[in-house]
């Protein structure tokens, strides 16, 4: 069984009770620990209660691990909050390359249509979440970002690499004949990403879904299209 998640810019939610469950199994059937599941009890609970927020006894209750094994197989709990954050950074700009581009498993050839279906899929998972907690990349980057190094270096190339991947899909069109040429790819990337952070903090103070998703479409309604007149401006 597989916990129900998004992990794009739309940022999947991890269920807590999921992954308690899941801890305890792994945990009744062997000695030691899963890291895996281990990981992902500890960024459920930074994800809910910040850096400042979580105690290494609030860890030690989530994951069942003595404040030794948790310090031996992580580090601290700076060490370990990195970790975390890191490892969902690299998993959300994976999902968010394989959605935005044409492999086996895709669905749809049309690039405008992958690019189109990725970020209202995101605005409405945003609205859908319950509770709204947003994405973790958003909330440790305001969170920590201003005044931890390694989380904001971590936090930007996460960025660049989520808007690259945004200015490909839009290069693709380009190349299918379905965004204009004359379209800058990276400067509207980097336009859709700051879109989508902003639905996502939106729907986070509980702006409707109908309105998130209108965001969403219209910021799409931005990229020229191949067949639309060309004004200089």
């Amino acid at each position: 069984m597989i916990p129900p998640r998004r992990h794009g810019p739309g940022c999947r939610p991890l269920w807590s009770t999921w992954t308690t469950m899941r801890y305890r199994e792994v945990m009744g059937r062997k000695r030691g620990f899963d890291e895996t599941t281990v990981l992902d009890v500890v960024r459920d609970r930074f994800w809910t209660t910040g850096f400042d927020g979580t105690s290494t006894y609030d860890l030690m209750e989530a994951t069942g691990l003595g404040k030794g094994s948790i310090y031996k197989a992580f580090g601290n709990k700076h060490a370990l909050y990195v970790r975390v954050f890191s490892d969902y950074c690299q998993d959300l700009v994976a999902q968010a390359r394989e959605e935005l581009q044409e492999g086996p498993h895709a669905v749809l050839t049309s690039p405008m249509a992958r690019l189109e279906r990725y970020v209202v899929s995101l605005a409405d998972a945003f609205a859908s979440e319950s509770p709204r907690r947003g994405c973790f990349l958003t909330k440790v980057t305001a969170d920590r970002a201003g005044e931890d190094d390694m989380v904001a270096g971590t936090a930007r190339r996460a960025f660049e690499d989520l808007a690259g991947a945004l200015a490909s899909a839009i290069r693709d069109a380009q190349d299918a004949g379905e965004v204009a040429e004359h379209a800058d790819a990276t400067a509207l990337g980097y336009l859709l990403l700051s879109v989508i952070r902003g639905i996502d903090n939106m729907a986070k103070a509980g702006i409707d879904a109908t309105t998130l998703r209108q965001t969403a479409q219209s910021a799409l309604e931005l990229i020229p299209r191949a067949d639309a007149p060309y004004v200089r401006r």
